[in-house]
């Protein structure tokens, strides 16, 4: 499945982030943050990847201060896959 995991460097904002995304619909999970991402909050969402456009709009809109980015993760029963698109 693809998924992107947005970080913040608070969990405030990551569970305001998830109660946002809810609003519009969106099932967002509370995931421990990956380390290769940050080691500043342990706490990152987890949505399905068609939603980043949303996401990003919601991102936005909360501010920009905290925010640690948005990584794109591709998961199968061999490998995983990490990349920062925002």
């Amino acid at each position: 499945m693809k998924y992107i995991i947005v970080s913040f460097k608070s969990r405030n904002k990551v569970l305001h982030l998830v109660k946002m995304l809810r609003q519009f619909n969106i099932n967002a999970d509370i995931i421990s943050t990956p380390q290769s991402i940050s080691k500043s909050c342990g706490l990152s969402a987890k949505v399905n990847y068609i939603h980043l456009s949303t996401v990003k709009t919601v991102v936005q809109n909360m501010g920009m201060n905290d925010f640690n980015g948005i990584y794109y993760l591709e998961r199968n029963s061999f490998n995983e896959r990490l990349q920062r698109l925002y």
